[in-house]
């Protein structure tokens, strides 16, 4: 008498097992993989669940492709999952990346029940708590994600819509069941904010991640994660806690004993899994739509291409790259200077310059946002990129934490229009020196326009000192379109790049 559960979290939207690099790639991860053993798993059990925990409608440019033809096209994720006939779903923040109503298109068309209960909209939540029973035992089934979407999200995305502390949520939502259920199952789309085994912060305990704090919650039994692309299976304050990777790389299997309630997780690799054909099937004409999307020449490069062949020495040298998209940054919206970052993996541009090389390089939806910010902000914003570094055996490197729990490398921005040097050996938020625009030194109570991404000007990556900074206007276009636009206005561009940044020892 056993409940088993396989739980998929951070899709992406990696619907098929390739990355869009050229047309033909085949890679080892996918949902198409994951539908193989969702159909054996389903044969070879009674008692199943098949759920998933957010970050689903965002990620690959199939998605962006049927984002751009909603009409024509179903939502490829919706679709996937009614396929799959999944349980139950759970939103992430990535899924309020394209507005309410992207959003509600993907909840009305998942046949699936949404589990989500700590966002209200109109001061209703967006999913409730479900009570299953399987032989004669009860199961309460909650879903939460993390309350911070509003430091990343732009407003008229979120307008009317109120995010509670998940763990404040999930309190609420225990309490009303705890007197009905046997077992309570938590589906958070967050992280763990502490060390498991020590309990010592990991990270600012800003309440992005809250998911240690969780299993301290009196009747919690198992809690199901995700957000932050880890992968493991342990019990923290007697609480059995997983999470697995992003892209469908991984999924985990909860064994539940209906008879003495005790639960056993298991985390799958998907690399040994073979691809479910048939499932890909029904998504035969996007892909190729999407393909044929990609491959649409919109530029050329006058000095030759500008790809990324070594990630870590286009950040410790500031890759021309980067001076192109301050460049497109500038030019759109007038302003002094412009900072940017690479994204984990960027691939960069060939010479003639296509739609992949686009999307592949710009993978969010983000827009730009011009900010009024003082000299002494504008120091202090130079000064948290700076943290990006550390020595290491007499040698420059990058600090551990933009590596680990989660790859953060995109909180290290480059600005243009400056000249500055960072000195790593010097203390932190001691290290930037030699500052000057055009010239002349920074004033710390003079001020200066910036344009950077709303992700970065809502004080993601904990940037409060540019989300504090007034705004001065808001460009209401995604990067990827705004891209595109240049390229038509500029058929062949000349790249600007400035060794503006020294970064030393």
């Amino acid at each position: 008498m056993k409940l088993n559960i396989l739980v998929t979290t951070d899709i992406h939207g990696n619907i098929f097992p390739t990355n869009y690099a050229d047309r033909n790639n085949v890679e080892n991860y996918g949902l198409a993989r994951i539908a193989t053993a969702i159909t054996d798993f389903r044969k070879s059990h009674q008692h199943t669940l098949v759920l998933d925990n957010g970050d689903v409608i965002q990620g690959t440019p199939l998605l962006t492709y049927a984002l751009q033809n909603k009409d024509a096209f179903k939502n490829p994720m919706a679709e996937a999952f009614n396929i799959l006939n999944y349980d139950y779903v759970n939103l992430g923040n990535h899924d309020f990346n394209f507005g309410q109503d992207h959003l509600f298109d993907y909840i009305n068309q998942t046949k699936a029940p949404l589990l989500t209960s700590n966002v209200l909209f109109r001061n209703k939540p967006l999913g409730n708590t479900q009570i299953l029973e399987f032989e004669g035992k009860k199961i309460a089934l909650i879903g939460l994600l993390t309350q911070y979407i509003p430091r990343w999200e732009r407003p008229a995305f979120i307008k009317d819509m109120t995010f509670i502390s998940a763990y404040q949520q999930l309190k609420i939502e225990i309490e009303k069941v705890r007197n009905e259920v046997d077992v309570v199952i938590a589906m958070y789309h967050g992280g763990m904010e502490r060390d498991l085994f020590t309990g010592e912060p990991t990270e600012k305990l800003t309440g992005e991640n809250e998911g240690y704090e969780m299993t301290q919650i009196e009747g919690l039994d198992i809690l199901i994660t995700g957000h932050q692309h880890r992968s493991f299976v342990e019990t923290v304050n007697h609480v059995l806690v997983t999470q697995s990777t992003f892209k469908g790389q991984e999924y985990i299997t909860i064994e539940l004993d209906l008879n003495s309630l005790e639960a056993k997780a298991t985390l799958h690799h998907t690399n040994t899994l073979g691809v479910d054909e048939s499932f890909l099937a029904h998504f035969k004409t996007i892909q190729d739509n999407t393909q044929d999307w990609l491959d649409k020449k919109i530029g050329f490069l006058k000095d030759g291409d500008v790809m990324i062949t070594d990630q870590w020495d286009a950040r410790i040298h500031k890759h021309p790259l980067v001076s192109l998209l301050n460049q497109i940054q500038m030019e759109r919206t007038g302003a002094q200077l412009s900072g940017v970052s690479l994204f984990n993996n960027t691939v960069g541009f060939n010479q003639e310059i296509t739609m992949r090389d686009v999307v592949g390089t710009y993978q969010y939806p983000n827009t730009l946002v011009v900010k009024k910010i003082s000299g002494k902000n504008l120091k202090e914003y130079l000064e948290m990129n700076a943290s990006y570094f550390m020595i290491m055996d007499d040698k420059i490197t990058y600090d551990p934490k933009f590596e680990w729990p989660k790859p953060q490398h995109y909180n290290y921005d480059m600005v243009d229009g400056i000249d500055y040097t960072i000195k790593v050996s010097n203390p932190i938020n001691e290290r930037v020196l030699d500052i000057s625009i055009d010239g002349k030194p920074l004033v710390m109570d003079a001020y200066y326009t910036l344009v950077t991404n709303n992700y970065r000007a809502g004080g993601g990556g904990n940037f409060y000192m540019v989300s504090e900074s007034e705004t001065l206007e808001e460009i209401n276009e995604e990067m990827v379109d705004t891209m595109m636009h240049y390229f038509k206005k500029h058929p062949v561009v000349t790249v600007n790049h400035k060794d503006n940044i020294k970064v030393i020892l």
